[in-house]
């Protein structure tokens, strides 16, 4: 993006010849910086989860109230691809954690299912992404299912990894961080992401400790 950048504003001092051709050069320079600003940011979060800096302005909260804000927050972009959200919360799904962190892993996951999860095939008239949040024993379990062309198993832990880009993304928007952060998110929760086929489609499920308030501490659902 950087060299990109560059040639973009060398390119338009040795050849604009109107004040159009320079708005136009400027306003892709905007752009591509702005990009630039989100990967910058993306890496800086990761790196100050990893190295356990990301633990500020943890609180108890219910992680049902954030999973179905972020669904709502993207209902209207769903409405415009020709997707239906179904969303199914489960209440009380009382965490310890930082909510924007969290809002933004669901987040992360919620743009991957409508940039790659629409259905294709023939017959199928309008794709459905669903969007849940349940307990399962000792764990909250936020799950977004596709209808897409899903990952292969040989590169279900490859995606993980910083700037990872699968062939079938190339020609989508990104910079193959977005698993990356939502990783570093569940292990700073101190719980794992798991992606299951679903046949056709991708199952995302970011599964993190529930928990409760003891006094002097936290600690587990029993």
């Amino acid at each position: 993006p950087l060299t990109r950048l560059r040639n973009r504003a060398s390119d338009a001092l040795a050849t604009a010849g109107t004040a159009d051709d320079l708005r136009d050069a400027l306003e892709y320079v905007i752009q591509e910086s702005d990009d630039l600003i989100k990967v910058f940011n993306a890496l800086l979060m990761i790196a100050r989860m990893e190295a356990g800096h990301a633990s500020e302005n943890m609180t108890f909260f219910d992680a049902s109230t954030v999973v179905a804000d972020v669904a709502e927050l993207y209902e209207a972009l769903a409405e415009d691809e020709g997707v239906q959200l179904a969303v199914q919360m489960e209440p009380n799904l009382n965490v310890f954690g930082n909510k924007e962190l969290l809002g933004q892993a669901v987040s992360n996951i919620l743009d991957n299912a409508l940039k790659y999860g629409r259905s294709d095939r023939p017959g199928n008239r309008r794709s459905v992404i669903s969007v849940s949040a349940r307990h399962n024993a000792n764990y909250v379990v936020i799950e977004v299912a596709d209808s897409g062309k899903g990952i292969p198993d040989k590169d279900k832990e490859r995606v993980f990894k910083r700037f990872t880009r699968l062939e079938a993304s190339r020609t989508k928007p990104g910079f193959g961080l977005g698993l990356s952060l939502v990783a570093a998110v569940a292990n700073l929760y101190g719980g794992h992401v798991k992606l299951d086929d679903n046949r056709p489609g991708l199952i995302v499920r970011l599964i993190i400790p529930m928990m409760t308030r003891k006094v002097g501490k936290v600690s587990e659902v029993s």
